[in-house]
């Protein structure tokens, strides 16, 4: 049966997922604009029930790891790529198979040495910490930072950091409302309750349940820029490329950086995988990110991309085609490595320039068509469980824009 007929069984409304909230192991850490899970995870099995000799997925932008999961699920050898190194974090430990034994010894040592009284530590310090952490917070997560750093075991202190940063998103001194960097109001900074070695303890044991305890299919992350990691991947290599992919520069549109820099800033960078200089500043791995630092001034030939373009005032059509040219890059390295007979799976949205609609899924069609891909099923859904927020970044002279409620999903394949 074609995928197209397939998909088109569902009632249209069912790819809204109303209600859908995060469970099991998608439940850790704190990652903004994640995917949907269970969608994912329908439309993979869809694709993968379809044509039983696939083994691998890829999602070249893989953020908290949904994708890699629903693979995982489905027992497929997963890959992921990202450049923020706490979404490669999450990553490593959402697909890492953990020993109950090893957890439970782990609990044990934790809590003994949390609510000891007689415990020596080294506060914690970095540029502006004191902006971002009241000074009795600072100690209480210097503390747990002291035990994680006390662990041998590697695997372990990368759970334990990314519990550490479920404690500090909830006790940090930004709002975090948005997924930029702002300060909460003085009264709101007074009002943050001191529970850190409570909730770090708490969070342990609640993480820990999802963690995988059984055998799994192979994973292999990659931390760096995708335009440069899939040039390693041979060609038709991959059977399915399941992303979704930024829908702007990160630094205009959602910012993944600005939303776990706090978190990276408390981490051992010898924990993590990537470039110690991502985290020089606040904004680093945003400005880095697909379309932020390109140097590129030249527009693919993408007749959508171009109307479009032309429409912009000059000074928002710089990042526009820097990210365009790189978006166009990364695709043709994926129209590369997919198999014959695979399938590219994205999920994109159509953010606001200028105040005008970038059409980024027309703008993908006519990518995926030009590289020789054919298209199986295009439709778009609501955006009902998705965290964000409904106002974000401000036009000139028109205030702040509404941001997107709905989707696209597109389903291309390579067949020859």
């Amino acid at each position: 049966m074609k995928i197209a007929d397939l998909v088109s069984k569902y009632e249209e409304n069912f790819w809204d997922f109303s209600g859908v909230k995060k469970e099991g192991i998608h439940k850790i850490g704190k990652y903004p604009a994640t995917m949907v899970a269970p969608m994912q995870y329908e439309l993979l099995s869809i694709l993968v029930s379809n044509n039983k000799s696939f083994r691998t997925l890829l999602d070249p932008f893989m953020g908290s790891g949904t994708s890699l999961i629903e693979g995982h699920n489905l027992d497929l050898n997963v890959f992921g790529i990202d450049i923020n190194p706490y979404a490669v974090l999450l990553g490593e430990v959402k697909t890492h198979r953990y020993n109950e034994d090893t957890l439970y010894e782990m609990n044990e040592r934790i809590t003994k040495k949390l609510y000891s009284s007689n415990y020596v530590y080294e506060i914690h310090d970095f540029p502006n910490i004191h902006k971002w952490f009241r000074e009795d917070i600072i100690k209480s997560l210097s503390k747990i930072r002291a035990i994680i750093l006390e662990e041998e075991n590697r695997w372990i202190r990368k759970f334990l950091w990314v519990c550490l940063s479920e404690v500090i998103y909830s006790h940090s001194n930004d709002r975090t409302s948005t997924f930029k960097l702002h300060i909460k109001p003085e009264k709101e900074i007074a009002a943050i309750r001191n529970n850190c070695l409570e909730v770090f303890e708490k969070t342990i044991k609640n993480n820990q349940e999802f963690l995988i305890k059984d055998t799994n299919p192979i994973a292999t992350i990659y931390s760096g820029d995708s335009s440069k990691v899939l040039k390693k991947f041979a060609d038709e290599s991959i059977d399915i490329i399941c992303t979704s992919p930024p829908y702007g520069d990160n630094a205009t549109t959602v910012t993944y950086g600005q939303a776990s820099i706090l978190f990276l800033k408390w981490i051992n960078f010898k924990d993590l995988l990537g470039d110690q200089n991502l985290i020089s500043n606040y904004s680093k791995i945003d400005s880095v990110s697909l379309g932020g630092n390109s140097s590129k001034n030249d527009l693919p030939n993408i007749k959508i991309a171009q109307k479009y373009i032309s429409r912009l005032s000059e000074s928002k059509r710089s990042k526009v085609i820097k990210f365009i040219s790189d978006y166009y890059d990364v695709t043709a390295q994926l129209a590369r490595i997919l198999s014959v007979g695979g399938y590219l799976l994205f999920t994109v949205g159509n953010r606001r320039v200028d105040g005008i609609v970038q059409p980024l899924d027309k703008i993908t069609k006519e990518i995926f068509l030009e590289m020789g891909l054919k298209e199986e099923k295009i439709f778009t859904r609501n955006i009902l469980s998705k965290k964000m927020p409904s106002k974000i970044s401000n036009v000139k002279n028109k205030g702040a824009v509404n941001s997107m409620n709905k989707e696209t999903i597109l389903i291309f394949k390579k067949e020859k």
